[in-house]
């Protein structure tokens, strides 16, 4: 039987000729990541040079072989998760969106009790600030100093509502049938935005830009504060995800930031749409659409995030080492290996 290198090989290769060079150097990359679960550098900046050559169409294809090893779990009841209860049909018209616009939402809330025990978490806990992220602060909002204050991914997975929300069975469908395979969760990230620069950073992904940590992902954004459009919506540009849709011109500057008005000239203003909304609001996004956080005016702004990946290849991040834990969700994680791959427990 033809192994998966064979077979992407075969199908990719024949499809995207003009850049057979650059598919085989990846495909050594790939086999290595195949026997050592890592990454080699050079292979992942060939994956970024090769969605930028194909806008998109590469990873497409190389998708369709990963999800073809496992395939998603066939399910026909409701789900009850924390944005409600969800028939099969919810989903569906779900997925549909994210398929046509990039992103999602729901309209259900999280509940008000998490938010105050995760802002409560927020307002606590040591953060990393720009430029160099070496120490760690605790967020004081009478007194910012940073234009973005990073919470550690090791700390954010040993938090006990973190975990119950990772665990969310609806939130693992949506990715299930985004990603048409059974996700594997990637990491937590979790920051605080403020105004102290009043201007665009792009240090805190101020700047439009798209995503390419992996091959095929999506997110899901909670907002843990009221964000209106004087502290920050996220914002992006509708149905630019999908492949094929990319300006050249700008795909040829690489993975780079993109100022607004290289945009307009290629997106129609109707589809540049900004996120504001209150606490607790939650919504999916394919964040290899065009997207950024709006400046802030002023004010601060609280987002949760989580990652849901069809394969690790791509960036290497460490391990999602759990300290902490309830047996809930170590039994949850026993139970679902392909979901917990990424998983380390320490007992």
């Amino acid at each position: 039987m033809a192994s998966l290198l064979d077979r992407v090989k075969q199908k990719i290769v024949n499809t995207i000729n003009p850049h057979k060079d650059l598919i085989e150097n990846f495909n050594n990359g790939y086999n290595t990541f195949l026997s050592t679960g890592k990454t080699p550098e050079e292979t992942y900046m060939t994956l970024i040079n090769l969605y930028c050559a194909t806008d998109g169409k590469f990873n497409d294809k190389m998708n369709q072989q990963i999800i073809s090893k496992n395939p998603p779990k066939k399910l026909t009841e409701p789900i009850i998760g924390v944005i409600g209860t969800l028939s099969q049909d919810d989903f569906k018209k779900t997925n549909d969106t994210l398929n046509k616009d990039g992103y999602a939402y729901f309209d259900k809330k999280l509940p008000s009790e998490t938010i105050a025990k995760l802002r409560e978490y927020a307002l606590k806990t040591g953060t990393r600030t720009a430029p160099k992220y070496d120490t760690k602060v605790v967020y004081d909002p009478n007194n910012p100093t940073s234009e973005i204050y990073r919470f550690d991914i090791l700390d954010l997975i040993n938090n006990k509502e973190i975990q119950d929300l990772i665990m969310d069975p609806a939130f693992i469908n949506v990715a299930r049938n985004y990603l048409g395979c059974e996700p594997i969760f990637d990491f937590p990230a979790m920051w605080w935005s403020t105004s102290y620069l009043k201007e665009a950073s792009s240090e805190a992904a101020q700047l439009y830009h798209f995503d390419l940590d992996r091959i095929k992902w999506l997110k899901i954004f909670i907002y843990l504060s009221d964000v209106t459009p004087e502290n920050g919506p996220h914002s992006y540009i509708r149905g630019s995800h999908i492949s094929g849709t990319k300006p050249k011109e700008l795909l040829d500057r690489g993975y780079a930031r993109i100022p607004d008005t290289d945009l307009t000239k290629y997106y129609k203003k109707e589809d540049f749409i900004t996120v504001h909304a209150g606490a607790g609001t939650v919504f999916a996004g394919d964040t290899k659409c065009w997207h950024k956080g709006t400046p802030l005016k002023k004010g601060d702004r609280l987002v949760l995030e989580f990652e849901y990946t069809s394969s690790m290849f791509g960036t290497n991040y460490p391990k999602l080492e759990i300290k902490n834990t309830t047996p809930a969700f170590k039994e949850f994680c026993k139970n679902n290996p392909i979901y917990a791959a990424n998983f380390q427990f320490n007992d």
